[in-house]
């Protein structure tokens, strides 16, 4: 009988447990904060004024005032150049494929490079405007920067 009263007692405990999961896993988050979804690229896109660090084999190389241009190379693609004809023209453009959400803040609409992007990282910050750019040396020809910029 202690058997009988034992297995239904279990039953009745993980029946009230399975309830209270299903009960409060199943309400809908009410903070105000919305995932932006399939969201363009665009804001990303235009003119940039900052700062660029350039890594060298002979050292590091500063430019204050550097103005970069990102261009829209498809539905989910960036690419990030310098200004021609500047002494800091020498970097190489990288095209970074991205996805775009609320990565930094909510109601934002962040773009970020992709996880694990051979080209380096690509951050654009919804928020304030601003752009980071680490670009990862992938030929010997190459060189590896870091930019910090706002938009123009």
């Amino acid at each position: 009988m202690k058997k009988v009263n034992a297995k239904f007692a279990l039953l009745g405990l993980s029946l009230v447990l399975t309830m209270g999961t299903l009960a409060t896993s199943c309400s809908k988050d009410d903070d105000g904060y919305e995932e932006p979804t399939n969201a363009s690229i665009d804001p990303a896109v235009g003119t940039y004024k900052g700062k660029l660090t350039v890594y060298t084999n002979s050292g590091v190389k500063e430019w204050y005032n550097a103005v970069t241009i990102v261009t829209k190379e498809g539905s989910n693609k960036l690419k990030f150049t310098a200004k021609t004809g500047e002494p800091y023209s020498l970097i190489n453009p990288k095209t970074f494929t991205v996805e775009t959400g609320a990565f930094f803040g909510e109601n934002t609409q962040d773009i970020v490079s992709l996880t694990g992007s051979l080209e380096g990282i690509f951050h654009f910050y919804g928020s304030n405007k601003n752009i980071s750019v680490i670009a990862e040396k992938q030929s010997e020809t190459e060189l590896q920067y870091h930019y910090e910029g706002v938009k123009q």
